[in-house]
């Protein structure tokens, strides 16, 4: 078994000892595990610039490979090579550092369940190029994970963001979720190390994280000193009210639950059957692709219609805006 700690926050720091915390717990749990830590600080890991190469390679037959080469590509093969995975980021605006979600731009679309396993479908069927069992498989495996945001504000609605933002790296690979913890008030705390309840639920977490792998019976891990999630699938206590009626999202995992109030205190309800069509869930997944393949058909043809509009309307739009604005 292969356990993985990533830390986007500076080395040595807060989110560097909790990590660790996390997988001293998992290295008790499974004492052969093979152990790596991993601080991104230093790595350099450029946006997703929206070419569609990766998209495109896929659809012709190759694997989905993002060709621009920076430190990304040594990361996204030590996650792959990951069974369990502990992820922590500091939280410096309301949700985590911009080089997670750096990372997780060009990560998603690479490792999209439901993407990948449409495409996989057509090339055996021959209605798209390419052998599906040359495609590397480890990318669809079954994988855990848990996460930790950290943040100085002892007013936990200033690191609201934090783990809710995290959960985007799970969901599209469909990873098992078996914790995630808002370490906040570190301004408080000064180092985790001086909190012995932190560092006893960062080690239980890590165990949970790997036992968690094969056996469902071992549950999401919930601080005691943490008030509960209303989500019943990503654990978070953020909704979308939805104006003129009682029905509520979670904003993370896109299902629809109804608000009511009950002896003065708000309930949520979330059915079976919205919990089984969740962001992370195949299910939930396959939703979002079917609607992104729809798209050809809709707007190429839109286009190629307008093209010569399009084509002089663009034109006039560039100038009068070079003629105006200072382009930088």
């Amino acid at each position: 078994m292969k356990v993985l700690g990533l830390s986007f926050g500076k080395k040595n720091g807060n989110t560097d000892i909790l990590v660790k915390e996390a997988l001293y717990g998992a290295k008790e749990a499974m004492p052969d595990a093979e152990i790596k830590f991993i601080n991104t600080v230093n790595l350099n890991i450029g946006r997703c610039r929206g070419c569609g190469a990766c998209s495109t390679q896929l659809e012709k037959g190759k694997d989905n490979v993002c060709i621009f080469k920076d430190d990304f590509q040594a990361l996204e093969e030590e996650v792959r090579a990951a069974d369990s995975i502990i992820l922590g980021a500091p939280v410096y605006v309301l949700q985590p550092v911009g080089q997670f979600k750096d990372f997780v731009d060009r990560f998603s679309c690479r490792h999209d369940y439901s993407a990948i396993t449409w495409v996989l479908d057509k090339r055996r069927t021959g209605e798209m190029p390419g052998n599906a069992d040359d495609f590397p498989m480890e990318r669809l495996k079954k994988r855990t994970v848990s996460y930790i945001s950290v943040g100085g504000a002892t007013t936990d609605n200033w690191t609201s963001m934090g783990t809710a933002t995290l959960h985007f790296f799970g969901f599209p690979p469909m990873m098992k979720v078996m914790g995630n913890y808002n370490a906040n008030a570190m301004g408080h705390v000064a180092n985790p190390l001086l909190d012995d309840e932190l560092i006893s639920d960062m080690h239980e977490m890590g165990k949970r994280t790997v036992l968690g792998l094969n056996d469902d019976s071992v549950e999401f891990f919930q601080p005691k000193s943490k008030p509960e999630g209303v989500c019943p699938v990503c654990h978070q206590r953020l909704i979308t009210i939805l104006p003129g009626t009682t029905t509520v999202e979670c904003p993370v995992c896109g299902i629809e639950g109804t608000l009511s109030i009950v002896d003065g205190a708000v309930k949520v309800d979330f059915s079976e059957e919205q919990q089984q069509r969740a962001r992370g869930t195949f299910k939930g997944l396959r939703e979002h692709t079917e609607e992104i393949q729809s798209f050809g058909a809709i707007c190429m043809p839109k286009i190629m219609k307008n093209k010569e509009k399009l084509d002089k309307l663009m034109k006039e739009r560039i100038r009068e805006f070079d003629e105006t604005i200072k382009t930088i």
